[in-house]
């Protein structure tokens, strides 16, 4: 029997696009499609690096979460994509064809053209580089060697990085750590008053905090400032930012000089009707930061959005939940648990407040 269902393709699978798949019923022939076996607890990446969490506690099974909700997953990595004419293509082959598609594709490492970044420092946005960094950081304590640390990026990312390493490595000799920011302040897009807070706890260490300063290359000694200043490193992390996916530009999702899918306020692509960007690699009209709570909201709309479209009603616009907050809503239990509740809760062992505040918390108790 033919099956006379609409076709929705789902391109990424990690909060936005898990949150799509659950959100749409059996009524619809969904496919999620996306290269890597293991969905990952991205709030929870940065606590590997002193051993906190594991990898294996930060995992779960893609196929399993997509079964349980009744649809298809994919295994493969989408190469083409055609709105125009319905249609996408993988790597391994593939060709599906599909009457909505929603892309949430996330985003990428960013070197930003740097010299050597690609190959003297570590990135830090998967379980495995969280996994390397630590690894990286043991065999230095183990050959006695210093500590000698360069953080590029003063983001969240960044900064949860720098509570991590403190919070194992703080007491270990020759420890020294370098965070440099290009703009005007630390967590820049959050309240002001965390850079003073940020600076005041590290007082006691030996952190120092380069704020307007850019790199113009990084070395396997360390890195070379656009001031020519050089800072010695034994371990450089780049967390300078999110680059798009090629997919993007390549379906004409985001032409130039648009870098990022340019969606109306209801997630819908601008240049194609059948297409919803979701995620990280949405860019709204107005600005929506690129945090995982923020992505699960986004995933749930735009399954409503797409089911909407099929169906010739009217779409609705996303609303950024007002009492979400990074203090708030990040890593807090009750917000993941209602908004996704594929997430099993026994698996998962979600602090009660932000994970970056968490990591100062237990060895600084004074600050939370």
């Amino acid at each position: 029997m033919t099956d006379q269902r609409k076709r929705i393709a789902i391109v990424g699978g990690n909060f936005a696009g898990l949150t799509a798949a659950i959100k749409l019923s059996r009524r619809h022939a969904v496919t999620v499609i996306d290269p890597s076996r293991h969905f990952e607890w991205a709030p929870g990446i940065h606590e590997i690096l002193s051993s906190v969490k594991t990898p294996q506690g930060l995992r779960l099974d893609r196929a399993a979460i997509v079964k349980q909700a009744g649809h298809r997953f994919l295994r493969d990595r989408v190469t083409v994509l055609e709105p125009a004419q319905g249609r996408l293509v993988t790597a391994g082959g593939h060709e599906l064809a599909f009457d909505a598609c929603i892309v949430a594709v996330g985003a990428l490492w960013n070197t930003h053209h740097v010299p050597g970044v690609a190959r003297h420092a570590m990135s830090f946005r998967s379980v495995a580089d969280g996994l390397a960094i630590e690894q990286r950081l043991d065999s230095l304590v183990r050959e006695s060697t210093p500590l000698r640390i360069v953080i590029a990026g003063g983001g969240l990312s960044g900064v949860e990085a720098l509570g991590e390493i403190l919070r194992r490595h703080r007491d270990d000799a020759g420890l020294s750590i370098e965070l440099v920011e290009s703009g005007a302040r630390l967590l820049p897009g959050l309240p002001a008053s965390l850079d003073a807070d940020l600076r005041r706890i590290c007082e006691p260490y030996a952190v120092s905090f380069r704020t307007r300063t850019t790199i113009a290359s990084v070395s396997a000694k360390g890195v070379r400032l656009a001031d020519g200043t050089r800072l010695r490193s034994e371990l450089t992390l780049w967390t300078a930012g999110l680059a798009p996916p090629a997919l993007l530009r390549e379906s004409g999702l985001a032409p130039p000089p648009q870098v990022w899918a340019d969606v109306h306020a209801t997630l819908q692509s601008c240049h194609f009707d059948n297409v919803f960007a979701v995620g990280d690699a949405a860019q709204l009209p107005h600005a929506v930061g690129k945090q995982a709570y923020n992505a699960i909201d986004m995933g749930a709309l735009a399954a409503a959005n797409a089911v909407r479209f099929l169906a010739g009603r009217a779409l609705k616009p996303f609303c950024r939940h007002p009492s979400r907050s990074w203090l708030r809503s990040a890593t807090c239990r009750p917000t993941w648990s209602r908004a996704a509740p594929w997430l099993p809760a026994r698996r998962w062992p979600v602090p009660r407040k932000a994970s970056t505040r968490c990591s100062w918390r237990r060895w600084h108790p004074a600050t939370c």
